[in-house]
């Protein structure tokens, strides 16, 4: 069976637990290839090696995300692009052929390109199907009690589902 390519839009420092969820019990049904993609949308003009320096500590970030989180038998890339969000995470979706984007519902103020505009934005431009996931994760400044989420020691932050 080929590897489905997923595509997981993450808005830093608050990433896309949702998103990340939902691709960890896809990969328990299927072969997946995960990339996770942080978008810099700096709308000031500066020096490139500020641009090239944030890339690579985002880079950096997405890649632990993704070990943490997936462990290291399945294959997570990292990727930063430049630009708005929605034509980015379109044109990253394009040129990998990634089979489906994954991401959050808009609406969490501290994801700061997740709005309604860029899903919007997305789900007309994408090149494959996007997947908007319903909202079940929340930041929660101090862990509550009980066990942590894996992507505790990944973030500093502790998730818990909205529901609970």
């Amino acid at each position: 069976m080929k590897n489905m390519r997923i595509l997981i839009p993450i808005s830093l420092p608050v990433t896309s637990i949702d998103a990340l969820e939902f691709a960890r019990k896809m990969s328990q049904e299927r072969p997946i290839i995960v990339t996770l993609l942080n978008i810099i949308g700096l709308n000031i003009a500066c020096d490139s090696r500020l641009y090239n320096d944030l890339s690579l500590e985002n880079e950096n970030v997405l890649r632990e995300i993704g070990r943490r989180f997936f462990g290291r038998e399945l294959d997570v890339k990292a990727r930063v692009r430049i630009g708005k969000p929605s034509e980015q995470i379109a044109a990253e979706a394009k040129s990998d052929q990634t089979d489906l984007i994954v991401m959050p519902s808009p609406g969490h103020a501290r994801q700061r390109w997740f709005h309604e505009g860029t899903v919007k934005g997305v789900v007309r431009l994408a090149p494959c199907p996007t997947l908007v996931l319903p909202r079940l994760w929340n930041c929660a400044p101090e862990k509550p009690r009980g066990a942590a989420h894996p992507a505790e020691e990944s973030t500093g932050h502790w998730f818990a589902p909205s529901h609970a």
